[in-house]
């Protein structure tokens, strides 16, 4: 459907963003797009509710109104969305993301740990080593309070494609000062997946 990608990149979405929006699969929505599957009148609704007719919101009012809708306690008072998001689709958005307010990233430990029974880890893991997003995941992975055999594996899984490239937990834009400060200061956990973050059990109090 040629408008279902006009409508994506004039709203300046990634594949991944929009899907989670629409609260369908990224590679379903790349079949819409690509007019390989029909576009459904459910879908076409939820095209019009999110139409440049509607007040523009920033990709992180975006994401807090969708852990709203999840039930996240940090950002209770943000409106909630029409829709459901699927969990496992919105940890993939936060975590594409070259830039996410701090206080969104410290919401994905909670996530992980109220919904990792939902995720599909198959695909969540064929996701992120598409987008390069595996030691991103992997280092949530560990540090969620979450044990489950699943959840295990998925690790051992990310563990084997872990990536040597340095990377941030969604803030690409950091000084290189704090790039210095944050290889000396960061967690063994965040030193092992090459992230620079500071983030920790302790800064996620939600997740317990």
């Amino acid at each position: 459907m040629p408008g279902l990608l006009q409508w994506r990149k004039r709203k300046g979405l990634t594949q991944v963003d929009a899907a989670s929006l629409l609260g369908v699969s990224q590679p379903y929505l790349s079949l819409l797009e690509k007019g390989a599957r029909p576009v459904t009148a459910k879908l076409r609704n939820r095209l019009q509710s999110s139409s440049p007719k509607t007040p523009h919101h920033s990709p992180d009012d975006r994401l807090r109104s969708q852990l709203s809708t999840l039930g996240y306690p940090g950002f209770s008072h943000f409106p909630k969305t029409r829709s459901r998001v699927q969990p496992s689709a919105l940890l993939l958005s936060v975590l594409s993301q070259t830039d996410a307010d701090a206080r969104i990233v410290e919401s994905l430990p909670w996530l992980i740990a109220n919904f990792e029974s939902h995720f599909d880890y198959p695909s969540l893991i064929r996701q992120a080593k598409l987008h390069n997003l595996q030691n991103r995941l992997g280092f949530l992975l560990e540090l969620a309070p979450v044990k489950t055999p699943a959840a295990l594996s998925a690790v051992q899984d990310l563990e084997r494609a872990r990536l040597l490239a340095e990377d941030t937990l969604c803030w690409d834009s950091m000084p290189p000062a704090t790039r210095q400060w944050m290889r000396t200061n960061r967690s063994p956990l965040a030193a092992h997946w090459n992230i620079l973050t500071r983030l920790s059990s302790h800064q996620s109090p939600h997740a317990a």
